[in-house]
């Protein structure tokens, strides 16, 4: 277990790093102290979690950078967790932004959902359900007719087809004033800021207005949007009746030993998401802090006001918090008791939910060290696919699972070298490109790789990994149709589980745990290779030799790659299939299946 020299560590803020092999960096922490904080990992090591020890025992040297305050250093620890992707770090599975409302400036100000920030405009959010969103900016439209054109689009002139269908008033043809239209995205913003009662008040009394004017036509439309505002009140959680700003509400929690951190997402009064990270390893007020900056680095705009609990000392977060926002942000870390039991009734939940999908994933693992009789524990699975369009621009992938999650930040992509239509050999240079990697520290390595093949792609692995000098546990999974007693069994799958050293392959049946996990990741990985190829191929697509058939043009082989990106490959595929799905004339269809049926 390596330790530090502590007489070396001065007693200043800021941050420490551990380093592992080949210079990575295994873990970064923040201290207000830094010898006291190094020193305690020493200290009582019979009942430190398993992580840390592991940590401990994979670190070659120990680094530290002396900050100017502890805000400093949280600042700073939470740059280097983005950057650097410490292998031991709490980080957030979900790293993408957030889906925002936004809308936009001008004299004709559009509503849409964004990821980005920066642009001019009002941003209403963050929420953390994108197929949740639509449908609310949906309701929204229909209750607050707001333009979703691009800006191009707006200046011809002309109505379209939101137009025809009552989702918009036509303002780029001038058929709704600049004053109307400026009173309903204040009526937006208004309904984003929970003054729900003071919207239908005043609809309520211009419909009456028109009315009374016999204008009834005008009158029925507000009554329309009246009733489509109510809808939509009625499906948001009122949560602070009086409280309308913008509220985050952080609360940790243990449930059956298992720790984790809720966030509440409170705008205008009205619960509009949430989510919940579990720690297995974790003490989460240890990981508060630097959760809840990683959380505020894929936000759009930060709260008016943060609610904390679980933290005796607020004051360093606070003054990092608003270096980050570049505002004043309100913290308490006390009120609010029925959005903390709220957080707490959430956090139980997903708890509940994450233990029995953790019961599926241990028992999947151990059904896998079943079969392969690995020794350790399968954590993390790699599965590999070649691509290749009629033999020309293959390609390979790695996707990942972790837990039984998928990964995609740690997918991998390789452009294939050292051959053309030759899975074997595509195989083989792949896992020896994938090796090298794994010795120089920049690609970590696998429990288990699941080849997408037969045996001899899986020997062509097993062949790179023996010159590489590498043991690694390998399995292959191929289509088993030559096995032909197989056919009428319902319950038996027709793919096969190859294993090394193995003579015949392992059938299982079709709703087995195992074969429904490989097939997963195969699947997954298949449909990497494919978006690969296809992006190779609109990229390449002047080279492809589809553009000698007479009659094909440019336009026409990008719509077929677009569908058939391994065109090449379809071989069952029909003229008029063809031409259906790629809206190409059915003479040039039949010229393209002759001329791919016999290359």
């Amino acid at each position: 277990m390596f330790k530090p020299e502590l007489k070396d560590v001065p007693e200043n803020p800021g941050i420490y790093l551990y380093i592992g092999r080949n210079d990575e960096i295994l873990y970064v922490g923040k201290a207000k102290n830094l010898k006291n904080r190094v020193s305690s990992y020493f200290t009582d090591l019979e009942h430190k979690p398993l992580k840390t020890l592991k940590m401990l025992e994979a670190a070659r040297d120990f680094r530290f950078v002396v900050t100017t305050s502890e805000a400093e250093a949280l600042l700073l620890e939470n740059n280097l967790i983005k950057t650097e992707k410490p292998r031991y770090n709490v980080r957030l599975k979900d790293s993408k932004s957030y889906p925002y409302i936004r809308i936009t400036d001008g004299e004709f100000p559009k509503l849409l959902i964004t990821r980005e920030s920066g642009h001019a405009g009002e941003y209403f959010g963050p929420y953390t359900e994108v197929a949740a969103l639509r449908g609310i900016t949906e309701e929204i439209l229909r209750a607050f007719p707001l333009r979703t054109c691009t800006d191009t689009k707006f200046k011809e002139g002309r109505v379209c087809l939101k137009y025809q269908i009552k989702q918009c008033l036509g303002p780029c043809e001038n058929l709704i004033s600049r004053n109307r239209y400026s009173d309903m995205v204040k009526e937006v913003r208004d309904f984003f800021n929970g003054d729900y009662e003071g919207i239908k008040e005043r609809l309520t009394v211009e419909m009456m207005r028109l009315s009374d004017r016999m204008d009834f036509e005008e009158a029925a439309k507000l009554r329309d949007r009246i009733r489509n505002i109510e809808k939509l009140f009625i499906k948001q959680t009122v949560v602070l009746a009086e409280d309308k700003r913008s509220i985050d509400v952080f609360v940790p929690h243990t449930f059956e030993n298992v720790s984790g951190i809720t966030v509440l997402f409170v705008r205008g009064g009205k619960l509009i998401g949430s989510r919940t990270d579990i720690f297995e390893d974790e003490n989460p007020e240890e990981v508060l802090e630097s959760y809840i900056l990683q959380l505020y680095s894929s936000v759009v705009s930060f709260p008016e006001m943060i609610s904390v609990f679980g933290l005796e000392e607020t004051e360093t977060l606070h003054d990092a918090v608003e270096r980050s926002a570049g505002r004043k942000v309100v913290l308490r870390k006390r009120g609010f008791s029925q959005l903390y039991a709220l957080g707490l009734e959430n956090g139980k939940v997903q708890t509940e939910l994450y233990m029995k999908k953790l019961s599926r994933r241990k028992d999947i693992s151990l059904r896998l060290k079943e079969i392969t009789d690995y020794e350790g524990e399968i954590k993390r699975v790699e599965c590999v696919d070649i691509s290749h369009l009629g033999g020309k621009g293959t390609v390979g992938v790695s996707v990942v699972t972790v837990d039984g999650e998928f990964a995609p930040p740690q997918y991998r992509k390789y452009r294939i070298k050292s051959a053309e239509n030759d899975d074997f050999v595509s195989i083989y240079e792949l896992f020896s490109r994938k090796f090298e990697n794994i010795k120089e520290g920049s690609e970590p390595m696998a429990d288990l790789y699941i080849v997408d093949g037969g045996i001899g792609q899986l020997n062509s692995a097993l062949r790179a990994m023996e010159e590489q000098g590498m043991s690694v546990n390998f399995i292959s999974i191929s289509k088993g149709r030559s096995i032909k007693f197989m056919k009428d069994r319902q319950e038996d799958s027709i793919e096969s589980i190859h294993l090394p050293g193995r003579k015949n392959a392992l059938n299982l049946k079709k709703n087995n745990p195992v074969l429904l996990f490989v097939q997963k990741i195969r699947d997954e990985a298949h449909r990497f290779a494919i978006t690969y190829s296809r992006k190779i191929a609109l990229k390449d697509f002047k080279k492809s030799p589809l553009l000698d058939i007479e009659g094909m043009g440019e336009k026409s082989l990008k719509k077929i790659l677009e569908v058939y990106p391994d065109i090449h490959n379809e071989k069952t595929l029909t003229p008029q299939e063809l031409s259906s799905m790629c809206k190409i004339p059915l003479p040039l269809a039949e010229k393209v299946v002759g001329f791919i049926k016999f290359v």
